[in-house]
């Protein structure tokens, strides 16, 4: 994962930049870049991205884990 600017073992962060003709060809190859990835590399890359957005947003990183509503509907 260390190539694509993920986070690797050792906490560095590489950056591959690609240019494409159009934007069809970038979503063809971001498309094939997520299929190469396990579900559980997917979750990680997923959530620190959810991460760097609530930093960008100034929103605090309290990180509460899952929604946990509970709502009851009761018919008449």
């Amino acid at each position: 994962m260390g190539d694509n600017g993920a986070v690797s073992a050792d906490g560095s962060r590489t950056v591959t930049v690609r240019r494409f003709a159009s934007m069809a060809d970038a979503d063809r190859e971001d498309l094939a870049y997520w299929r190469t990835l396990t579900p559980a590399e997917r979750i990680l890359l997923t959530w620190q991205i959810s991460r760097e957005q609530a930093t960008l947003a100034g929103q605090p990183l309290h990180e509460p884990g899952l929604c946990r509503s509970v709502a009851r509907v009761r018919r008449r």
